[in-house]
């Protein structure tokens, strides 16, 4: 499967858009995995220039700060099944 597939497949719509804009900045994200956080995962999003912020073991998931390149690296991983944008939550 090629990297755009790849995105397609695990990149939420809001998420891909932003990718598609070549954002300079961290985006805050959710990335969800096959089996939660592990050790590897930390190393990876380091490795990458990111920064683990919370471990979201009853979803399977993690949230993360993330540049564009550091997403494009990530969906490349067979441990993550889908990324999402953490959209800023609001109450009524």
């Amino acid at each position: 499967m090629d990297d755009l597939s790849l995105q397609n497949e695990k990149l939420d719509p809001a998420l891909r858009d932003m990718v598609a804009q070549q954002t300079s900045e961290s985006i805050p994200v959710i990335v969800q995995t096959v089996d939660g956080l592990k050790e590897d995962d930390r190393r990876i999003v380091e490795m990458l220039g990111g920064k683990v912020k919370d471990d979201l073991y009853i979803i399977n998931a993690f949230s993360a700060d993330l540049t564009v390149p550091a997403i494009q690296g990530l969906v490349m991983s067979p441990r993550v099944t889908k990324i999402y944008f953490d959209a800023p939550v609001k109450a009524f």
